[in-house]
C-alpha cells in the first residue's frame, strides 16, 4: 500500500458535567463531524440528453422519450449539474482520470484499452494513486462493483492481480472488487460485448484474489446492483465508513433488456426502443439502491455521485453499435471527440441536509472528486499529489465561487468524426455509416464560459503532436458551438492559447516519462 498520512479527523471530546444531575455539552463545543458513506455512480456511454429529470427552470435534462424516474428522483433530493464533464472523451482514460483526479494523458492512457489482446504497455500504473487507497489508508472500507477497464494484463493468470503493473483493483485500493475487465462478455473468449448473462466477473473478496465467477443468470444491471447489496449488507463492516464505486456498463452496447422494459417503447425502430429501454432498466436497478439507503436510514449520511465516462456512442459505428440512439442534444458532437457533446455529460449529486438540492452551472470535472470527497471525509489531500482537478465542496454546499488553479483541460488524439446526422431536438444523433474530413480537435480548455479547442497541423498524423490550429467559443451563450470567437475575444484567445500549449508540454512530459518507465520494466521482463 501506499504512502499517506492518517486522515485529518474532526474529533471532539465531550466534556460532561453533572450538576444537579445533568450532563451538557458545553456551548463551545461543536458536534462531531462523521464521515459521510461515497457512493460514485458511472453510467457508460449515457448522453447529456439521455434523461428526464424534470428540473424546473432547466431547459436541459428533458428527455421526452425517455423515462428516469429514480433519476429524476436523486435529481429533485439533490444537485443537478448542468456543466458537468467527464475527464476524456472515451473510456478507459476517463475512468483512470476518475479515480486519480489527474489528467488521463498523464498515465499514458491515451485511449481506450484493447482487452482482446493484453497490451501491458497501457493501464493504470500502481505508481498513481486512486480515491479508494486514500480513503481505505483512513478508515474506509472499499469496494468496486461493475467496470475496471484499466489494464491491460490477462485477468485469467492470477498472478497479474498481484503483478508487476499494479493496476488491478485490489492494487489500486479496493478491499472489495466483484469486475469485469471491459464490458461483462457472454464468455471468457470475449467474443462480443453482452449485458445478458455476462460470463467475465472477477471477485476479490480477501484472501480470494482473481477468481472468475462465470456465467450469470440474468443482466449485468441487475446483477451489479444485486452484488451491491450483498456487499453493503452482509459483507462490508459496518463500523467503517464506506466508499462504494459502482461503474456499470449500461447503456454500452450490446444493450439488453428484461421484456417488460423493452415493451415501455414503441417508437416504430425496434433498436431505438431497445436503447431507451435499456436507460430505464439502469434507472430502475439505480433506484433499488437508493430505496435500500432510505430503508436502512443511510441516506443522511450518505454522499452519491452520479456521471457518465463520456457522451453518446454513434450509432452503427461498428457491429453491435446498432442500438447507440443516446444523443447530446443540444450539445455539439459524440463520444471520441471533446466537443462538449464528447465531454459534457449528466451530472447529480445528492448529500442529504448537507447539500442544498437545486442546479448549478459551475464549470466541473470527474477530475474534482478525489479533492472533492476527501474534503467531504474531512481527509487532507497528499501535499505530493500533482493533481489536475480541485475540490468543489465549498460551492456544492455554500454555492461558493470556485478558483482554478489549472484550467479543466482534455486530450483525445485519436478522436473521430462523422457526418451522417439523424433527426433534430431529443432525436438527433449521429450515423456512424459515413464520416467526413472535417478535422476534431486534439486538446481543449476551459476558463469560465469559454472553451478553447487545439487541432493538429495540417497533414499531421502523429497521435501525441503538438496543436498548432486553434478555436475559441462560448459554450454558454452558444451551446452549439456555431460562432468561432478569436478574432472578437482576441486577448482571452491569446490567454488561453498559451495556457492551453502550457498544459499540453506539462501533460506530454509526464506521458512520455510514464510510457518510458513503462517500457523499461517491459523490456526488462523480456
Amino acid at each position: 500500500m501506499k504512502r499517506f498520512p492518517l486522515a485529518h479527523r474532526f474529533l471532539v471530546v465531550a466534556l460532561f458535567t453533572s450538576w444537579a444531575g445533568a450532563s451538557s455539552l458545553a456551548e463551545s463545543e461543536a458536534a462531531p463531524v462523521q464521515q459521510p458513506n461515497i457512493i460514485v455512480i458511472l453510467a457508460d456511454d449515457l448522453g447529456y440528453g439521455d434523461l428526464n429529470l424534470g428540473i424546473p427552470g432547466t431547459d436541459v435534462f428533458k428527455n421526452p422519450h425517455i423515462r428516469t424516474p429514480n433519476l429524476a428522483k436523486l435529481a429533485s433530493d439533490g444537485l443537478v449539474m448542468t456543466h458537468h464533464y467527464a475527464a476524456s472523451s472515451v473510456c478507459s482514460p476517463s475512468r483512470a482520470g476518475l479515480l486519480t483526479g489527474r489528467t488521463p494523458n498523464r498515465h499514458n492512457i491515451p485511449k481506450w484499452i484493447n482487452d482482446h489482446s493484453d497490451d501491458e504497455r497501457i493501464f493504470l500504473p500502481g505508481s498513481e494513486t486512486t480515491i479508494p487507497e486514500i480513503l481505505q489508508e483512513n478508515g474506509y472500507e472499499t469496494a468496486i462493483i461493475g467496470k475496471w477497464h484499466l489494464n491491460g494484463a490477462d485477468w485469467a493468470q492470477k498472478e497479474n492481480w498481484t503483478g508487476w503493473t499494479g493496476s488491478f483493483p485490489n492494487q489500486q485500493g479496493f478491499d472489495y472488487a466483484f469486475v469485469t475487465k471491459e464490458n461483462p462478455h457472454e464468455t471468457t473468449a470475449m467474443k462480443h460485448n453482452a449485458q445478458f448473462e455476462p460470463g467475465d466477473f472477477y471477485r476479490c473478496d480477501g484472501d480470494t484474489v482473481g477468481e472468475p465467477v462465470g456465467k450469470l443468470p440474468g443482466y449485468s444491471s441487475q446483477i451489479i446492483v444485486d452484488q451491491a447489496l450483498d456487499w453493503l449488507r452482509q459483507k462490508r463492516d459496518p463500523q467503517k465508513p464506506y466508499f462504494l464505486y459502482l461503474p456499470f456498463d449500461a447503456v454500452h452496447e450490446k444493450v439488453e433488456n428484461p421484456a417488460a422494459f423493452n415493451a415501455l417503447y414503441d417508437t416504430g425502430n425496434s433498436d431505438k426502443d431497445k436503447y431507451y429501454a435499456n436507460v430505464t432498466y439502469l434507472d430502475a436497478q439505480i433506484g433499488r439502491l437508493l430505496d435500500f439507503l432510505y430503508a436502512t436510514k443511510q441516506e443522511k449520511n450518505t454522499l452519491i455521485v452520479f456521471s457518465s465516462d463520456n457522451g453518446p456512442e454513434v450509432c452503427k459505428v461498428y457491429y453491435n453499435a446498432v442500438h447507440s440512439y443516446g444523443t447530446s442534444y443540444p450539445l455539439h458532437g459524440h463520444k471520441r471527440q471533446i466537443f462538449e457533446g464528447g465531454i459534457r455529460v449528466p451530472g447529480i449529486v445528492r448529500w442529504s441536509g448537507t447539500i442544498e438540492p437545486g442546479v448549478t452551472d459551475l464549470p466541473n470535472s470527474t477530475l474534482d472528486l478525489l479533492p472533492t470527497l476527501l474534503q467531504a471525509a474531512g481527509i487532507e489531500t497528499p501535499s505530493d499529489l500533482k493533481l489536475d482537478g480541485t475540490s468543489i465542496l465549498p460551492h456544492l454546499k455554500h454555492r461558493e465561487s470556485i478558483t482554478r488553479e489549472k484550467p479543466l483541460y482534455w486530450q483525445n488524439s485519436i478522436a473521430e468524426n462523422w457526418s451522417v446526422i439523424e433527426g433534430s431536438g431529443y432525436d438527433r444523433r449521429f450515423d456512424g455509416r459515413a464520416k467526413n474530413k472535417i478535422p476534431t480537435p486534439i486538446v481543449a480548455i476551459r476558463r469560465g464560459d469559454f472553451v478553447l479547442r487545439g487541432f493538429r497541423p495540417l497533414g499531421e498524423k502523429s497521435p501525441f503532436v503538438k496543436p498548432e490550429i486553434f478555436q475559441l467559443y462560448d459554450v454558454v451563450n452558444d451551446i452549439n458551438e456555431a460562432t468561432e470567437l478569436s478574432q472578437f475575444e482576441t486577448e482571452r484567445y491569446n490567454e488561453m492559447k498559451t495556457e492551453l500549449l502550457a498544459m499540453w508540454e506539462a501533460v506530454e512530459r509526464d506521458r512520455q516519462k510514464t510510457a518510458q518507465a513503462i517500457d523499461a520494466q517491459v523490456d526488462q521482463r523480456l
